[in-house]
């Protein structure tokens, strides 16, 4: 089915990681670390020699990575901004994911398919939502940041502004869609009924308004199958 996940951070702050400076970069490894860190294996191996291979070591060690798993060498093209290899995108938006969770004033992930999405924007335009409000307009900026999308996802983000009005024109409607039907729409406005909040600690601590940087993922990408509705909030 996959998951739609929302993560409260400015679109500048988001970019930022992609060329990290160096007070962020260590924080960014801190965190990799404290998450994907694996034990070191140690392996023995006897001595033996064949025509084409030299004598093998009797002791080796290594960490053995699950599969998936973020590689060092992804931590630092990630940091500075390098090209990534269509092969490695799912498991570098695994580590862009653990990132946010640290960087963003709060997230979600609401479990949804594309076609749920598609259905919601519907129900809520039929008991009057704008179409300026709809839920798939929080998605159609471009974060411009080189970490293409994992094959089958999509992402996007809106400016404060946009959140700001999507959040009021829900808090309209949402309540009058069939109970049955509303649970997503819920997920979302509880979510951006904390922007103002949010907005005030910006500003106290002197960082950015947040916006909204949305993704949603597939089943498909590795590490990532939202069955359950998760959310987080975080002051970096």
């Amino acid at each position: 089915m996959g998951g739609l996940r929302l993560n409260a951070i400015a679109i500048d702050e988001v970019r930022d990681m992609f060329g990290a400076d160096e007070g962020l970069s260590t924080k960014l490894r801190k965190w990799t670390e404290a998450t994907f860190s694996v034990p070191v294996h140690h392996h023995r191996r006897s001595g033996w020699r064949n025509p084409f291979h030299p004598l093998h070591k009797p002791n080796v060690e290594g960490p053995m990575l699950p599969v998936g798993w973020p590689t060092p060498n992804d931590v630092e093209d990630l940091v500075h901004g390098r090209f990534i290899e269509p092969d490695r995108l799912g498991r570098c938006w695994r580590l862009v994911n653990e990132w946010l969770t640290h960087l963003s004033w709060g997230w979600t992930e609401i479990p949804m398919s594309v076609a749920r999405l598609d259905e919601l924007d519907f129900d809520l335009a039929a008991v009057g939502l704008s179409s300026t409000c709809a839920i798939k307009r929080l998605m159609v900026g471009e974060p411009q940041i080189p970490l293409r999308p994992a094959p089958g996802m999509r992402i996007g983000y809106a400016r404060t502004g946009q959140v700001l009005t999507t959040r009021l024109g829900l808090a309209d409607v949402v309540d009058t869609i069939p109970a049955e039907r509303r649970g997503e729409g819920d997920a979302i406005l509880e979510f951006l009924n904390s922007y103002p909040g949010w907005m005030d600690l910006a500003s106290d601590l002197g960082r950015p308004a947040a916006d909204l940087l949305v993704v949603w993922q597939p089943d498909t990408v590795g590490g990532i199958q939202p069955t359950s509705l998760t959310s987080g909030q975080t002051v970096s």
